[in-house]
């Protein structure tokens, strides 16, 4: 996932400060000395320095998404904050300072990577943030970081979610749901002398409800009544094979199913 990211950089520096493909060079790799002595044309260099786990933006929980036209469940994704440090090398001086004033405008143009240049497989995930660090925040030494050569550099901190890849089956939708009500006798026992009643909670939906006037229309069972909300869905308590009336004009009656819930047609 960590070359998604430069990569996302890379077109973001290349689309608005401009830089040009084949004039100018984005490095990511360690800007030592000897990587400095190969350079043939000037360079942006984005040394990642430090990866650490957010603990602003910390999760927890589960939540319920879809992977490849499956419902599962996925622990909240951990945010992770990337640290670079951004600098410039070219034989003029002056091509180094205008390549980071490039830099550091597109920086502070931009609270978070555009959608725009990220790749589909980033594209599930909130968008990553972006911040220039501010004076007296954690920052590198930066001529340990340059192997001793003396060069300003923008210290940027980069915040996303990062994909575990960990996921749990989801299991089938809700279309009922049972209740109960126990009734101890005076003995205390809540065991053996325990009356339970049972009753099932049935799912249902009207078609087209809004065109056929169902709208707040009841909804009535032997033992239980609603209305149709204005989604045109309803619950209402019932067991298999109780008759549901749809009291509109005319009135509608169905059969509870043995298994999931009631539509109208």
């Amino acid at each position: 996932m960590l070359e998604l990211i430069d990569e996302a950089l890379e077109s973001l520096l290349r689309a608005e400060i401009p830089l040009s493909s084949t004039d100018i060079d984005v490095s990511f790799d360690p800007p030592d000395r000897a990587w400095s002595a190969r350079l043939s044309r000037p360079t942006i260099n984005l040394f990642l320095w430090d990866l650490r786990r957010s603990a602003s933006r910390s999760r927890s929980g589960m939540q319920t998404v879809e992977r490849n036209g499956v419902m599962v469940h996925q622990p909240a994704l951990p945010v992770v904050e990337l640290r670079y440090v951004a600098t410039a090398w070219a034989s003029d001086h002056g091509d180094e300072r205008g390549l980071l004033s490039g830099v550091l405008r597109v920086m502070l143009k931009h609270g978070s990577l555009p959608r725009a240049y990220l790749s589909d497989t980033l594209a599930e995930l909130e968008l990553p943030s972006l911040l220039v660090a501010r004076s007296g925040e954690d920052q590198p030494d930066i001529t340990k970081a340059l192997d001793g050569q003396i060069r300003p550099g923008i210290n940027v901190s980069l915040s996303t979610e990062f994909d575990t890849g960990l996921v749990f089956p989801a299991g089938l939708p809700t279309t009922s749901i049972k209740t109960g009500v126990g009734l101890v006798d005076g003995t205390g026992s809540n065991d053996a002398n325990l009356s339970r009643e049972v009753r099932r909670r049935i799912a249902g939906e009207v078609v087209g409800a809004a065109d056929r006037g169902a709208i707040g229309a009841i909804v009535r069972s032997s033992i239980d009544i609603t209305r149709v909300n204005a989604a045109g869905r309803f619950l209402l308590r019932a067991e298999p094979g109780d008759e549901i009336t749809l009291e509109t004009s005319p009135p509608v009656v169905a059969t509870v199913p043995a298994i999931g819930g009631l539509r109208f047609e």
